[in-house]
């Protein structure tokens, strides 16, 4: 069992399922015992993105910036095989049309439509990776959730420091492109394996477009 971070006053932290709210401060913080005589610690952290919010770590383990190492770019090979795919562009035969002038080697990694790690985790659970994927339906082109899509994939507090919205609304087609055939492959793995619990599982609590994308991979 790891040792729990213990946070400090000024840590600078992320939450680590709303990479979205961006860094946070930690404010302040209180000691904590929990039911089952765990202990933990209440945080009031303010993030760059959502403000104040209070959080105990039993519940939301935070991660503080500087104690993981850096998220680096898995090979084309490595994302294929977590995938259980030969097609490592995920976006299957043929041409990709206008989205492929954004890349037009076809090979060249970019943070704004590489999937995160955790979708295609080697060491995670085809089950694990296919909720951490089915998280990210909640992303689209609404301005408000393209903003939190492109602070999740640059890790930039405001993305627009560094791309323009025209730049973030032309690569979003692509990483949804990507992503809808990584689901796709996570869904055929877990029909091959006859684990449909898993997918009803994965089911629960979706909002529509999750619900949506992952019946429509079910039935293909």
């Amino acid at each position: 069992m790891s040792t729990p971070i213990r946070f400090a006053q000024g840590d600078t932290v992320r939450h680590p399922k709303r990479p979205e709210w961006g860094l946070g401060t930690v404010r302040s913080i209180q000691a904590i015992v929990q039911p089952d005589g765990s202990r933990a610690q209440r945080l009031t952290v303010d993030f760059a993105n959502q403000g104040r919010k209070n959080i105990n770590t039993a519940i939301a383990p935070l991660t503080r910036e500087g104690d993981a190492p850096p998220t680096t770019a898995k090979t084309t090979a490595a994302v294929a095989s977590a995938n259980g795919s030969t097609d490592a562009s995920g976006g299957g035969s043929g041409g990709s049309g206008w989205l492929d002038a954004l890349d037009p080697e076809g090979a060249k990694s970019n943070e704004l439509w590489d999937l995160p790690d955790e979708l295609s985790d080697p060491f995670a659970s085809p089950a694990e990776r296919l909720k951490a994927t089915l998280q990210t339906y909640r992303f689209s082109t609404e301005p408000r959730a393209l903003m939190d899509w492109a602070v999740v994939q640059t890790g930039l507090n405001d993305p627009l420091s560094k791309y323009t919205r025209s730049e973030l609304e032309q690569a979003f087609p692509r990483y949804v492109r990507d992503r809808d055939a990584h689901l796709k492959d996570l869904v055929r793995q877990l029909k091959r394996a006859n684990d449909y619990a898993a997918l009803k599982d994965a089911g629960r609590g979706l909002i529509s477009a999750a619900q949506s994308a992952l019946d429509k991979a079910i039935r293909n």
